[in-house]
């Protein structure tokens, strides 16, 4: 059966990021049947997941707990945004050239910091989001749904 070719951002944060990860105890995780951030890897009960829309533009870099999402079909989610952990990611240009490489490179460079803060910091950074009265916020948690247990990801697991 032939495989799908893995996208520019999954295979430059797999040459990049991919190392550091490994070395901080982290292994990748591949899943089927449900939707998931396209770079998902873990340590335990700690979650690295990453997604960059190139049609939009938009980047999803996330440290946290694995949890289900409601949505069209099963949906699983990181919950933590990782710039909650480490603000460098935010400084990278989104109009370089080298973007994607950078964003790679500050997760490398920083996710040992990041896995710190997230342990000292995370129930108040999870709280703080989940206070917040906006719309889209409400929304989202209406949608947020349990950690997903290892039982749970038997069944999806590629």
């Amino acid at each position: 059966m032939p495989t799908m070719k893995k996208s520019e951002f999954y295979q430059v944060i797999n040459k990049i990021a991919k190392p550091r990860l490994m070395e901080l105890g982290f292994y990748e995780v591949s899943l089927k049947d449900c939707m998931h951030p396209e770079v998902l890897f873990r340590r335990g009960e700690l979650w690295f997941g990453a997604s960059w829309d190139w049609r939009d533009r938009i980047l999803d870099v996330s440290l946290g707990e694995l949890r289900w999402f409601k949505d069209v079909m099963p949906r699983v989610i990181v919950l933590g945004n990782y710039s909650s952990y480490s603000q460098r990611i935010n400084n990278v240009q989104p109009d370089a050239p080298s973007y994607l490489e950078d964003v790679a490179s500050v997760i490398a460079e920083t996710l040992a910091d990041a896995v710190d803060n997230y342990n000292g910091r995370h129930k108040e950074v999870v709280d703080t989001f989940l206070e917040k009265k906006s719309k889209y916020h409400r929304v989202f948690i209406e949608h947020l749904r349990g950690k997903v247990t290892d039982d749970e990801l038997l069944a999806y697991k590629a």
